[in-house]
């Protein structure tokens, strides 16, 4: 089993900052929008492929309703929504 503290999350997350700040990245234009998602029950099931369609527009759109709204409840499905568009910044910048 693996584990990850809340401190190392958050330490993670401030250098994924500290990183897009040291190149000068305030913003990023994810040419794609649709993505294989993986749910979480198929997680680990490596005998299936995924069937879900995924959209960063929506993840884009839905996580920035946390921003403007600070009553507005993060969620799980909100981890997920920002794991595709870290995964989508990855695969963008990587290519470059």
């Amino acid at each position: 089993m693996s584990t990850i503290s809340k401190s190392d999350l958050k330490m993670i997350f401030s250098r994924i900052i500290d990183k897009l700040e040291y190149e000068n990245i305030d913003q990023i234009e994810l040419e794609t929008d649709f993505y294989w998602y993986i749910p979480s029950d198929r997680w680990e099931s490596f005998e299936q492929t995924p069937a879900i369609l995924g959209s960063l527009k929506d993840d884009i759109d839905s996580l920035i309703l946390l921003t403007n709204d600070s009553e507005r409840f993060c969620t799980y499905v909100d981890f997920d929504r920002t794991a595709a568009v870290l995964r989508a910044i990855s695969q963008k910048n990587n290519a470059t």
